[in-house]
This record gives C-alpha cells, sequence and structure tokens, in this order.
C-alpha cells in the first residue's frame, strides 16, 4: 500500500489498478466520498466528489501538494533543441542582409571590394554554422 493513503480513514481498493476510495478528512465524511489514484509515474490524484478543494483534502492530513507530486528531475534537461530555427534565423538578419546586398551588387556587374568579399566569406561561414546547429 502507499504510504500516502495511511493518512486517511476506511481506505479501500477499487476494481481499478491504483484507484482508492476513502473518507474525506476535510469534512463530515460518512460515504468514502475521496477518490484517491496512484499513477504509475509516482502522481497522486484526488478527488473529492462532495466538491472539497485538494489543499483542504492535504492540510486536513498534514500534508502538502509536495507530497502528491513527484519530484521531476528530468524537467530540467533541455528537451530538443536549444533554440529553435526561425529564432537563429532572426539572429542571423543582419548576415543574410549582407549577403543579400553583396548579391545585389554582383548581380549588376559590380566589385566587391577586399574587405566586403572577406566579410562575404565569414558571413557565409556564420550562416553555414547556425544552419547546422538548427538542423540539429
Amino acid at each position: 500500500m502507499h504510504s500516502i493513503l495511511s493518512h486517511f480513514n476506511k481506505v479501500r481498493a477499487t476494481s481499478k489498478s491504483g484507484s482508492y476510495n476513502c473518507l474525506c478528512p476535510a469534512h463530515d465524511d460518512s460515504s468514502a466520498s475521496l477518490s484517491i489514484k496512484i499513477c504509475e509515474d509516482g502522481r497522486v490524484l484526488i478527488h473529492c466528489f462532495a466538491g472539497c478543494d485538494i489543499q483542504n483534502i492535504l492540510g486536513a492530513v498534514g500534508l502538502s501538494l509536495d507530497d502528491i507530486v513527484p519530484q521531476r528531475i528530468d524537467l530540467l534537461k533541455p528537451i530538443g533543441k536549444a533554440y529553435n530555427p526561425f529564432a537563429i534565423l532572426k539572429n542571423m538578419k543582419d548576415e543574410a542582409l549582407f549577403v543579400y546586398m553583396c548579391a545585389t551588387h554582383i548581380e549588376q556587374g559590380e566589385k566587391l571590394e577586399t574587405s566586403d568579399k572577406e566579410k562575404l566569406l565569414d558571413t557565409i561561414t556564420k550562416l553555414k554554422e547556425a544552419y547546422e546547429y538548427a538542423s540539429r
């Protein structure tokens, strides 16, 4: 039996796995109107059919929400990408604009100055790195 259940009176298992009914400590209960479900992931779901609120129920037996919610260390781990590709592109907008301006000059037959050629190569490298990062 789960340790949370020991805080409640007249606990009896239901036909559903991990589900129990008991007396609600937050009101004068005589018909086992409190339902407790112990989930596989450690969560404890509590519902009073008479309408008592969860804080009153837990407080009546000396518990708090922290006692029925499992600690989720995995929530601290990043899931997926740190940035979405659109955020990366937004951050790279100046570089993309520079490439566009260079392409416009080249299309019009103008030669780029050496400093602009060097900056263009550097910018292309940055854009490539951003694309590779976003593709992970």
